[in-house]
């Protein structure tokens, strides 16, 4: 029988899991075109939280407590939210008795609001790194990489009900759906390995995916975060870098490519993550697929607010104060406060994938693997410094030149 518990196992993300060479990925001790009998783990030490197989009795329930975690922590996001959002508006009424608990109270709920993201990422990187997963670990990897993108997809999900005039909370519908996916989780077999063929992803595709990044970069992404760099500096600044940069990409015929390229990243980037969730992979490569799937969500609820919620329903346009939910702003208004790690970790994701993605081409070129690491890493702390750079701009932040 398999029984599942936490290792918590901090040091190095060692790679030695997969080993990338010549611009493929080969699996070590993977040879089987499908999963056989016998459950075989990396070691611990190789996980920064390890999920492990372990011989005993299946407790049915509390010994699949860890694989649970990302999907009942996808189920309490919207409440985290909610207890930040009640926490400041006790701050704005100006309450003296509880002033210091409210600010307490709104900076955990905050910190639990985008933790429920790192805790899914842990538990995908854990669960990627058994060799031989047995259903129920297979579906929890997959399960975990989909709670990554719950920030985005509770706001893709809250802008479709509000155009459909659907009168059930957005956040009764999340909870269902998060519960029956606990459901699914609970009972699934976790006692036979899983049965999956092991399908590599067709290098010409994975290269039209890289080629067709590095085309949205040059002509959309580095204008588009440039120009969000610019909400610092106020509404008349942004407005102004937002026109003449559309001059760029809102072209008649730029604009359908972009879109076409986009669906054409979201397309593939699942597919790749589907295919690759079958073999085990290291930490960097699973972060690079959490990452992808994030965005893939998020690209799509992004078309749909700009093309069909603000240009078609709204009929507005997505200025200044379409991102920054004015009049009520992003912090204090009830629905608006999704937007804060929906937006951030958006702008993570897109610079932390490109770093990912980049480390594996530097390593085919003949790159150290230590180096190409040390470049992820240093990659995703330049992407959180810049997505907090924008997102205290979109939040008030203001930053004058004499």
């Amino acid at each position: 029988m398999s029984k599942i518990g936490w290792d918590f196992t901090w040091g190095s993300c060692v790679a030695d899991a997969i080993e990338e060479h010549n611009g493929r990925t080969h699996i070590s001790d993977w040879h089987e075109t499908e999963v056989g009998a016998g459950k075989a783990d990396l070691p611990a030490e190789r996980g920064i939280m390890s999920i492990a197989a372990h011989s005993g009795t299946d407790d049915a329930g509390a010994a699949r407590l860890p694989m649970l975690a990302p999907a009942l922590a996808a189920l309490l996001y919207p409440f985290a939210l909610k207890g930040f959002n009640t926490s400041v508006t006790r701050i704005a009424e100006g309450g003296a008795g509880a002033f210091a608990w409210s600010w307490l109270s709104a900076a955990v709920c905050l910190a639990l609001a985008f933790a429920m993201a790192l805790i899914a990422v842990l538990a995908a990187m854990s669960l990627s790194e058994i060799k031989r997963p047995t259903a129920a670990q297979l579906r929890a990897k997959r399960a975990a990489l989909l709670a990554v993108a719950a920030p985005t997809l509770f706001t893709f999900m809250g802008v479709i009900l509000y155009m459909l005039h659907n009168p059930v909370p957005d956040t009764w519908i999340w909870v269902a759906c998060w519960a029956s996916a606990l459901a699914l989780l609970l009972r699934s077999d976790n006692v036979a390995p899983a049965r999956l063929a092991v399908r590599p992803v067709p290098v010409p595709l994975r290269v039209a995916h890289g080629v067709s990044a590095l085309a949205l970069v040059m002509i959309f992404l580095g204008l588009h975060i440039a120009n969000h760099l610019m909400f610092p500096a106020g509404p008349g600044t942004y407005d102004a870098v937002m026109k003449l940069f559309r001059h760029v990409y809102r072209t008649d015929i730029l604009q359908p490519l972009l879109v076409a390229l986009f669906l054409f990243q979201i397309g593939t980037g699942l597919f790749f993550a589907w295919r690759l969730t079958a073999t085990p992979n290291d930490c960097f490569r699973t972060f690079q697929i959490a990452s992808g799937v994030y965005l893939a969500f998020y690209v799509l609820g992004h078309m749909d607010s700009v093309f069909i919620f603000a240009r078609t329903y709204l009929g507005i346009d997505t200025d200044w104060r379409f991102a920054t939910g004015a009049p009520a702003g992003l912090v204090k208004d009830p629905w608006n406060i999704r937007l804060i790690p929906h937006y951030w970790l958006g702008v993570f994701f897109v610079l932390a994938h490109l770093a990912a993605g980049a480390r594996v081409i530097i390593m085919a070129h003949g790159v150290s693997l230590a180096f190409a690491n040390r470049f992820m890493v240093g990659g995703a702390v330049v992407a959180g410094i810049v997505a907090t750079v924008i997102m205290l701009g979109m939040c008030g932040m203001r930053v004058q030149f004499a």
